[in-house]
């Protein structure tokens, strides 16, 4: 790791939460200037701002920004992905603030959003994001939702704004703006670097979960987000290769069990609509990657279990039984398929309170 700039510690300020800013950067360049010239509005003394360029060995975003006064700290990397970069960014800082904000690259916070963010936490949330909107205006994610085979997407995709306006509990929150107590932070150990790109919001969100704290949702932060669906074959390798992952680390093993038989159907199913979609390699690459990063997921997973402070009911209660999102098409317009999840789901659901 090598560090490119620093400035001195600013004395402690108690006045109000300090934030640190975490920004993972990967060919960014077009993006970056923007958002610093927001986030200077908002910086305030004991703030710090921490840009971590992953792009080896060119490491443009760090010279483009060389010698801003905004940025307290640049860290240059060889590529090891959003969850490691992050790490990497955060522990510089973390014992000099009260809380940590990660923030995507191609996103910019509207006018007074990192104020709505650094006061919007409720006592008991551990951590928490403002409301991702898409250029358009309207809402990218309110939080994202995660279905009973593992899936996950963003919630309120293409809805107005106007239909958030309280804060409210979610169950997994977007690490394009995610906001996470310093001390939690520590406790939860930061993002699993292993994922490398996705689904590391999903774990580290429910980590936090299973040690007892909530999740929340600031709509009246918004923070617009240069969003795009679609990323290619790497993005569906990421993504199926780590939802196994997450589901192992994360899942209690009463959990999985029950639900064994709905995923080995589901799995067929996925795998049916692989072909369908032309994505049938990227998820064969996927299976196969996993498998070669089992034992190290088996010993993460030991770690996690044994210091979850919820109940197999509780953490039930974080899934979803239906898939409803415009984004997966395909599933939304299934409903004999979300009939049978909704009603296995209830199933499982009535058992584990039993016991």
């Amino acid at each position: 790791m090598t560090v490119i700039s620093s400035k001195p510690a600013d004395k402690p300020v108690n006045a109000y939460n300090r934030l640190g800013i975490v920004i993972v950067v990967y060919k960014n360049e077009t993006h970056i200037k923007p958002l610093l010239k927001a986030l200077a509005k908002s910086k305030k003394p004991g703030d710090k701002i921490v840009i971590v360029d992953n792009y080896a060995p060119n490491h443009p975003c760090a010279k483009l920004i060389k010698g801003d006064k905004t940025v307290d700290q640049v860290i240059r990397l060889p590529n090891v992905g959003f969850g490691g970069g992050c790490n990497a960014g955060a522990e510089p800082i973390v014992g000099a603030v009260d809380l940590l904000l990660f923030l995507n690259p191609d996103t910019l916070p509207q006018k007074g959003a990192i104020e709505a963010l650094r006061n919007g936490g409720q006592d008991d949330w551990g951590a928490w994001m403002g409301l991702l909107t898409l250029p358009s205006g309207k809402v990218n994610s309110a939080g994202n939702a995660v279905h009973i085979s593992g899936l996950s997407w963003v919630l309120g995709y293409g809805e107005p704004t106007a239909n958030y306006h309280k804060p409210k509990e979610v169950s997994v929150l977007s690490g394009a703006d995610m906001i996470v107590r310093s001390q939690v932070w520590k406790e939860v150990g930061g993002f699993e670097a292993d994922y490398f790109l996705y689904y590391e919001d999903t774990n580290l969100s429910f980590r936090v979960r299973l040690l007892g704290h909530k999740l929340g949702l600031v709509p009246a932060a918004h923070i617009m987000h240069d969003y795009d669906f679609g990323k290619g074959s790497h993005k569906w390798f990421y993504i199926e290769r780590n939802r196994y992952m997450f589901m192992l680390i994360c899942w209690p093993w009463s959990v999985l069990l029950a639900f064994a038989p709905l995923f080995i159907v589901d799995e067929l199913g996925l795998w049916a609509i692989s072909i369908l979609e032309r994505r049938f390699v990227s998820k064969l690459r996927a299976s196969l990657s996993f498998f070669r990063v089992l034992p190290r997921s088996l010993s993460i997973r030991r770690k996690v279990q044994k210091n979850k402070k919820i109940s197999s009911g509780e953490f039930l209660r974080l899934l979803e039984p239906t898939i409803n999102t415009p984004l997966l098409p395909t599933l939304q317009k299934a409903p004999l398929v979300n009939g049978v999840f909704s009603a296995y789901y209830r199933l499982v659901l009535a058992l584990l309170a039993r016991g």
